[in-house]
């Protein structure tokens, strides 16, 4: 026989039994414990179950939930330059240049003496309606002027710009009443002028801003009505009527409404009136479609020439009364002046 065997089972039968109760000694697995075998890990609360031992609960941990920021909705600003407050509506950016009217003061008593003086004038002559509409220009040149002035952006300008702006205005308004190639050239002459005036005094042309604005926007509507006055009165007293009805309905409608558009709808509806009677008598020189042709033109020209002016100036509620009795007539004028032209 050979010796080896014997040897090895000596061995055997002489290795210690182990204890009943003890613990059973571990077997190593034949591989490495790597990260992906099953030797290294630990043994489930099923297996645990069926050895006898209870698997014991560990707590678990709260991990903090991280915040997540909140997007912002940013609320978009309307144009008249005012942002959209929570829970209202923001105002649209172009209704924004059509202001709400200020009912402090005697304005209806002031309204219809204006109404009244513009009537008159017509009915007195050319330089009755030269006289009145000039001297509104020149007050209303210097309120835009002036609005100007108090932004920094015009620190620039010359003091003297209000008073500049207000002798150009009504140097074109009386360039009209003398003639109607004087008015043309007064608009080419004067505003030539103002900057030769303000580069003068050792400032750049664009200095001469402010003063050009005041002067331009309040001289197109008078220059326009003394033009039209002087081809054809009735479509001049037309343009005056309409107008005028339309700032009393606008008055009324957007005094104390929450709404920028009730003042147009308001005034379109005086307007009307005044085409319905201008086209019931044919005024000359139009005829019933003319006269009404003429009447939706205007009703769409009044509230562009107010949102017109109010861009034009520093703030849509700069206080410039003067200019707000012409701002209406920014738009519509120069059309009824291209009307009468083209009829005439």
């Amino acid at each position: 026989m050979d010796a080896e065997p014997v040897v090895r089972r000596r061995r055997v039968q002489q290795a210690p039994e182990p204890k009943r109760g003890g613990a059973r000694p571990k077997r190593r697995s034949s591989g490495s414990a790597g990260p992906g075998s099953k030797a290294g890990k630990a043994p489930s609360p099923k297996q645990g179950a069926k050895a006898g031992n209870a698997p014991t609960k560990q707590p678990r941990k709260k991990q903090p939930q991280k915040k997540q920021p909140q997007k912002k909705q940013s609320q978009k600003k309307g144009a008249g330059g005012s942002a959209g407050s929570s829970g209202k509506s923001s105002t649209p950016a172009v209704a924004g240049f059509l202001i709400r009217p200020d009912t402090s003061g005697h304005k209806v008593k002031l309204g219809l003496a204006w109404f009244a003086a513009a009537l008159g004038s017509l009915l007195l002559g050319r330089w009755a309606i030269t006289a009145l509409w000039a001297a509104v220009a020149v007050l209303a040149a210097w309120q835009v002027t002036g609005a100007w002035m108090q932004r920094p952006r015009a620190e620039g300008a010359p003091g003297f710009s209000p008073a500049l702006a207000a002798v150009g205005a009504g140097s074109m308004v009386c360039a009209a009443g003398i003639g109607t190639s004087l008015a043309g050239l007064g608009l080419i002459v004067v505003p030539l002028a103002v900057v030769g005036v303000v580069m003068g005094s050792g400032r750049k042309p664009a200095a001469a801003g402010a003063a050009l604005i005041g002067a331009v926007l309040a001289a197109i509507p008078a220059v326009s009505v003394i033009l039209v006055a002087r081809d054809e009165t009735w479509a001049a007293l037309f343009l005056v009527a309409a107008v005028s009805f339309y700032d009393a309905g606008y008055f009324i409608g957007a005094a104390e409404s929450s709404s920028r558009l009730e003042g147009p709808v308001t005034g379109g509806i005086g307007l009307l009136a005044v085409t319905f009677t201008a086209s019931a008598f044919e005024a000359p020189p139009f005829d019933r479609a003319t006269a009404w042709i003429a009447g939706v033109l205007i009703l769409a020209a009044c509230p562009l020439g107010q949102m017109l002016t109010s861009a034009e100036l520093p703030e849509p509620g700069a206080k410039v009364p003067a200019m707000r009795r012409l701002d209406s007539y920014l738009v519509a004028a120069p059309l009824m002046v291209g009307a009468v032209w083209a009829l005439g």
